[in-house]
């Protein structure tokens, strides 16, 4: 069930940010009843609703680059955090410019394919969008957004965003989905639409099942590979424990407690939603 306009799949990127950041509980990461001293839920819902004309834009114009960068930039007229959804962004826009693919595989590939098709000067575009926003990542050995002189180089070579998300560490989910088409929010919007629970457990469970099965990048660059090895396995006991909701929001209150946040695996859930909806569902 393809969308009929690039409105309509503007409205499904902006309510899978809702959805994501109201699903609860969801260790480590805000949601409506945990939230940073300086990052907070009404932050969240701030930035997706300012996202929906931008959301419009790239659907209509196919821009991914600018794109990303017009989300940042709009975003915080409304708000007066840093980084909100900048992962988001990276995985949403390129999504919106395939907005009228029949199926959330055809729209996967259809992403891929236009961000081959981007330039050097995406790049830069989004190079910008992270100094905007001040987003915390892994660091990589080529091309690295921490470099300030990254934008120079990317001229210079004249890399594109595939190109460049290639080059990216392999614990980068977000670079990997973008890379290798979505193969993590596919296998999350088929649970999204095989699974018979209530929306808030769907996206609570999804959650929790990507955090016991890939390490944050975030959570990396914060405390280190050992610390997201542990995050990774207390996700998997809770999983598996008799009383999973118990248990996560156990796992909630000693992340909170730590300040450690698995916010990619929360942009991953995002896309994985989004995809859902391009294959249709609704509750």
């Amino acid at each position: 069930m393809p969308f009929e306009s690039p409105v309509d799949a503007a409205v499904a990127a902006a309510l899978s940010m809702l959805l994501e950041v109201s699903g609860n509980p969801k260790a480590g990461n805000v949601d409506r009843m945990h939230e940073f001293s300086d990052l907070k839920y009404e932050h969240f819902l701030a930035s997706a609703t300012a996202s929906l004309p931008v959301f419009i834009e790239v659907a209509r114009s196919g821009k991914i680059g600018e794109g990303i960068y017009k989300a940042v930039e709009t975003s915080k007229k409304w708000h007066r955090a840093s980084n909100v959804h900048f992962g988001a962004y990276l995985l949403l826009i390129p999504l919106l410019t395939a907005w009228n693919a029949e199926s959330m595989f055809d729209a996967a590939k259809v992403a891929v394919e236009n961000l081959k098709k981007t330039t050097y000067v995406d790049s830069i575009f989004i190079s910008k969008a992270f100094r905007v926003c001040n987003a915390r990542v892994i660091s990589a050995n080529n091309l690295s957004l921490q470099n300030t002189s990254v934008e120079k180089l990317l001229l210079e070579r004249k890399v594109n965003v595939y190109e460049w998300m290639s080059m990216a560490p392999k614990e980068n989910i977000i670079a990997r989905e973008l890379v290798e088409g979505y193969k993590i929010s596919l296998r999350g919007a088929e649970y999204i639409l095989s699974s018979d629970l209530e929306v808030n457990e769907k996206i609570v469970f999804l959650y929790h099942k990507f955090l016991s099965e890939y390490l944050d990048p975030l959570i990396i660059s914060k405390a280190g590979v050992d610390k997201a090895k542990e995050v990774l396995e207390l996700a998997k006991k809770a999983l598996n424990s008799e009383d999973p909701f118990k248990a996560f929001e156990e796992l909630d209150e000693l992340l909170i407690n730590q300040n450690l946040n698995p916010g990619t695996i929360a942009d991953i859930v995002v896309s994985s939603l989004y995809l859902a909806f391009v294959e249709g569902w609704r509750f």
